[in-house]
């Protein structure tokens, strides 16, 4: 037993045991480094989903063209119409009024007529040269208050001229919208209707989508599409954003690759996606 003992080498004993514990410390090491790289992070999913997102919104961009100008022409169409319709009730509003003024200006000139002439055969009846001067003095006053009536009647004929002429005018003009705006409703509602299905099903798979992002990104997203209809989106292709066609430095290239981070284009701002993730899509 002693031989035995004395032939074993201490040397080697404490190389397995070094070994040993190497082994270990490299298992506990993959463990946490399997963890870690499974605890990183990956937008892969969302990255997809936002590129499909993009495609919704390009085809209901697409639709929204081939509305036209329809729907801005429709609201700038209603907004003058309001506003001639505005000024056509007010301007049929002085009409009436002066039409009120002028028939009260003519009752009181008949009055003071009719008074003028009874006042001339009393003064050949005067018994005085005094009193026959104030009668003369009272049938001046009515001759010129008959007078600025009929000067303010002549005034008021003119403003009503003027008034029907563009009240004609503006009718004309007001029928001439109203007809137009008929036609480009009857219009839009055929190409509602057309496309009717489509932009259903089309926002309901955008609701879903949009649904799946959290707030911020949801946020981010919906900027950039608001300035860049259906284009919110680009690819990265040999180094270039297939947005603006620039350049994507080689080391945000990779981390764009890696897909564990949202990355924008710096020159356009749109959100980046590598072409290898929509490859099969």
């Amino acid at each position: 037993m002693d031989e035995t003992n004395d032939n074993i080498n201490p040397e080697s004993e404490e190389l397995k045991e070094g070994q040993e514990i190497e082994h270990e410390e490299a298992k506990i090491y993959e463990y946490f480094e399997a963890e870690i790289e499974q605890n990183k992070p990956n937008f892969t999913k969302t990255l997809t989903n936002l590129y499909e997102l993009t495609k919704i919104d390009r085809e209901l961009a697409e639709i929204d063209e081939e509305k036209g100008d329809l729907p801005f022409r429709i609201e700038s169409l209603k907004e003058r119409i309001a506003v001639i319709e505005k000024h056509l009730e007010e301007d049929k509003t002085k009409l009436k009024n002066f039409e009120t003024e002028e028939k009260a200006l003519l009752k009181e000139n008949k009055g003071l007529e009719d008074k003028t002439g009874k006042y001339d055969e009393s003064k050949y009846k005067a018994k005085s040269n005094k009193e026959y001067d104030e009668i003369t003095k009272q049938i001046d006053a009515m001759l010129e208050a008959i007078q600025k009536n009929e000067a303010r009647i002549k005034e008021l004929k003119g403003y009503q001229e003027n008034l029907v002429k563009g009240i004609l005018e503006m009718s004309r003009n007001f029928d001439e919208l109203k007809n137009e705006l008929k036609e480009d409703i009857s219009h839009l509602n055929s190409l509602n209707k057309q496309f009717e299905e489509e932009e259903v099903e089309l926002t309901e798979k955008r609701k879903v989508i949009l649904d799946s992002l959290d707030e911020d990104l949801m946020s981010l997203y919906e900027r950039i599409n608001g300035s860049m209809k259906g284009e919110a989106t680009a690819i990265v292709r040999k180094g270039n954003c297939s947005g603006c066609y620039n350049s994507v430095p080689p080391q945000r290239e990779i981390e764009i690759r890696m897909a564990e981070n949202i990355f924008t284009c710096q020159s356009c701002g749109r959100i980046l996606i590598d072409e290898t993730l929509i490859s099969n899509l």
